[in-house]
């Protein structure tokens, strides 16, 4: 089923005079996120959605866009800049703005069209509650208008002839979507439990984050690579690809467990699984549970020195979630549950409780690294945090001192990786280390919205960190 959403009936009723469509719900859910948010989670909660259509009119920020041109868009924002959305990819996609006023002003026009072409008062919404069920969204708009002085005239000419265009790009959009989709078998209820699994999986995985582990997994081979003098063994390399996985799913759940209540009020995260009610408390615990046992499954066949030492690195992955609570040094409690991953690593290959020089600068590396940038992931919270009692850097000290701290921490991580370039050597590690010291550079530029500095901007400077390793001459 393919949900339709404009927010005005001028917008969709050339669209709607087209007649009904098989399989096509349409919905006008009126004007503002607000109320986008509402109409689309009521739409997929009353309908088997399987892709959301965003359509209606906008305005643009660039004088070279065409009016009456109709776009998809690739990425929108809101205009605090505080999250984003991916919704396409593709040559001629535009970037959106979601605002909460219209823009008729040249000098907010300006400021805006530095983050985006375009400019709505309900995509992001939309957007942002279809990451949140994993439902693909596509967005469509057509511009009415430049949002300067003249815009409201503009919209006003302008809305009929272009919704007519937007109705027959949201048509084609349609046909595209519905021959992707194979056929329903007539009622069989055998095929609706077939394709209920897919849907508890894809909740699963974005209630853990899988992708994620990307973070830890580099920086375990390089542990492992640091403690066997080269490559492990496969069986090793194996292992603890198993232990960073439960470790990670462990450290996720009750991460999203213990802080329920908290995303259930912030903006940014009332749609993740748990404040939803999408997920139960209980199917969390099971996933932590699963995950835990993962975890000393692959320690145990790792040898009895990893299974000894296998309650440690368990501590901060249970408990960092909760420093927010009482400290704005909460970063560093990630930071140190990620630097256990090269040492934990190390002692997986090598069987011994001692660390060599190398993997311990590994080790300071991991911890600047992740914990800087989860200060500058803390930026999109500051209002939330200070509103809310929950403690952070960025609420402590604002957002310009906090992004100090960040960089201080992130030069003190840098400097630990440089060293151990030193010793590693070799040209490839050298590019690894340019590529690490790029992306923390891209990790303080304003223009690019918070949460891509965070992933995937920060998981390139971990990757290429761990590279540094990997690629040295051994």
């Amino acid at each position: 089923m393919i949900g339709i959403i404009f927010a005005t009936e001028r917008e969709a009723q050339p669209f709607l005079d087209q007649g009904e469509r098989e399989g096509v719900v349409t919905v006008i859910c009126g004007m503002g996120m607000e109320a986008a948010r509402v109409a689309t989670e009521e739409l997929i909660a009353k309908h088997e959605i399987t892709t959301v259509i965003n359509a209606g009119v906008c305005g643009a920020l660039i004088n070279r866009i065409e009016r009456g041109a109709v776009y998809r868009v690739s990425m929108v924002s809101t205009e605090e800049l505080k999250a984003a959305v991916n919704v396409g990819i593709g040559i001629g996609l535009k970037r959106l703005v979601t605002v909460d006023e219209a823009v008729f002003d040249p000098a907010r026009k300006k400021e805006l069209s530095t983050y985006g072409e375009l400019v709505d008062m309900e995509g992001y919404a939309v957007a942002r509650v279809c990451e949140a069920h994993d439902i693909p969204c596509i967005l469509i708009k057509g511009v009415t208008d430049f949002g300067d002085g003249n815009g409201k005239e503009d919209i006003q000419t302008h809305m009929a002839p272009v919704s007519e265009t937007v109705a027959e790009a949201v048509a084609g959009v349609v046909d595209e979507v519905s021959s992707l989709v194979a056929p329903e078998r007539d009622g069989h209820s055998s095929e609706t439990k077939i394709e209920a699994l897919p849907t508890l999986m894809q909740k699963l995985r974005s209630f853990i984050k899988v992708e994620h582990t990307i973070f830890s997994l580099p920086l375990l081979f390089a542990g492992a690579w640091l403690g066997a003098g080269g490559m492990p063994s496969l069986k090793i390399l194996f292992l603890i690809t198993l232990v960073g996985l439960g470790a990670r799913t462990f450290g996720m759940a009750l991460n999203r467990i213990f802080d329920r209540k908290i995303d259930a009020k912030n903006p940014r995260t009332q749609n993740r699984e748990l404040a939803t009610g999408t997920l139960s408390l209980g199917q969390a615990w099971g996933v932590a549970l699963v995950g835990v046992a993962l975890y000393f499954i692959g320690c145990a066949l790792l040898g009895s020195t990893v299974l000894k030492v296998s309650l440690i690195p368990l501590i901060p992955l249970a408990l960092y979630s909760l420093l927010k609570r009482f400290t704005p040094l909460c970063h560093y409690g990630i930071g140190v549950a990620l630097a256990m991953a090269p040492l934990a690593a190390f002692i997986a290959v090598t069987n011994r409780v001692s660390f060599s020089p190398e993997v311990v600068l590994l080790a300071i590396f991991t911890f600047g690294w992740i914990s800087g940038f989860d200060i500058i992931y803390a930026l999109m919270d500051i209002d939330f945090d200070r509103k809310n009692g929950v403690r952070s850097i960025p609420a402590s000290l604002g957002p310009s001192r906090a992004q100090w701290v960040a960089a201080i921490t992130h030069l003190i991580s840098f400097a630990a990786l440089v060293l151990l370039w030193t010793s590693v050597g070799g040209v490839m590690s050298l590019i690894a280390l340019v590529i690490s010291a790029t992306a923390f550079s891209a990790g303080y530029l304003q223009a690019i919205p918070v949460h891509v500095r965070f992933f995937p901007i920060s998981a390139i400077a971990g990757i290429a960190g761990a590279l540094v390793v990997l690629l040295g001459r051994g």
